[in-house]
């Protein structure tokens, strides 16, 4: 969503016109014109049978998101990671109800902070030597 906003306010602060590159512009360049641009068009970046269908729930009743004037506009300027509820890849469910469905929080955690520890190591040895 932040990539959208940033493009969106840089254009018009650029053109010194507050109705360049509209909201319904960004999304497209951030779905089907993005998907053009990478040359895969054809498998992605609008939701089309045949095509890897990759989904979001947002959830517009939190206080960044109302009151709702225009969906679009919202999505580009108001909407953060946080107000994503359901994700789906490829058609895959991965979160659902801002839960993590394929991947043990707690166990990538973990993993993390023995990485951490085996770096924090490495570099202090470096450090000293």
């Amino acid at each position: 969503f932040s990539e959208m906003r940033l493009a969106s306010l840089l254009a018009k602060g650029v053109a010194s016109d507050a109705e360049c590159l509209p909201a319904k512009d960004a999304i497209r360049m951030a779905t089907i014109n993005g998907a053009a641009a990478l040359g895969v068009a054809d498998k992605i970046g609008s939701l089309e049978v045949g095509k890897l269908a990759d989904m979001i729930i947002v959830d517009t009743s939190s206080v960044n998101m109302i009151p709702l004037f225009d969906v679009l506009s919202h999505l580009v300027y108001c909407c953060e990671r946080t107000n994503v509820t359901d994700v789906w890849v490829q058609g895959k469910r991965l979160l659902e109800n801002r839960q993590l469905r394929t991947i043990d929080v707690v166990d990538v955690k973990k993993k993390c902070l023995e990485t951490f520890e085996i770096v924090k190591q490495a570099l202090e040895q470096q450090s000293k030597a």
